[in-house]
């Protein structure tokens, strides 16, 4: 299937659960990744959804461990075997989806390279916490704090 079919159906399927959430608010979790590379964070854009810079991750299927989904989303958006993921917070999203949680972790990387997804990922950029791209997205800012704020764990 063409790259752009395959876009248009990943934009699809995300408005139509906007739709059913305006019905019924999301129950759930995500795992989000602010992943760190010689002081860079990584904020990627996605396909789908509102055209702001977000934290790579997904969602937590039932029965799965946070962390666990969130190791499957990176190999699945980036190309990342990831070992180690520290815990950041666990935030309730905004608005209507205060009945969905999402996990946010700190992942220390040694090398940036990245293999984006092309369907799910239009972007990928490594950029300064100080300095970020705009429009972010809801959690972002949390995580741009954590990262200016705390120090890699040793090695």
């Amino acid at each position: 299937m063409p790259l752009r079919l395959r876009r248009s159906a990943y934009r699809l399927a995300y408005w139509l659960l906007r739709l059913v959430a305006l019905v019924r608010p999301p129950r759930g979790q995500g795992a989000k990744a602010a992943l760190v590379c010689n002081g860079e964070l990584l904020l990627v854009r996605h396909s789908y959804g509102p055209d702001n810079w977000e934290l790579p991750g997904g969602g937590v299927r039932r029965g799965e461990d946070p962390a666990a989904a969130l190791r499957r989303e990176l190999d699945e958006e980036l190309g990342l075997a990831v070992a180690t993921a520290l815990p950041i917070a666990t935030r309730r999203g905004p608005g209507r989806r205060r009945r969905h949680r999402t996990h946010l972790y700190r992942v220390d990387l040694e090398s940036p390279l990245v293999r984006p997804d092309r369907v799910e990922i239009i972007e990928a950029r490594w950029c300064d916490p100080a300095a970020p791209p705009a429009p972010l997205g809801w959690m972002v800012g949390e995580a741009l704090a954590a990262v200016r704020w705390s120090r890699p764990p040793a090695r």
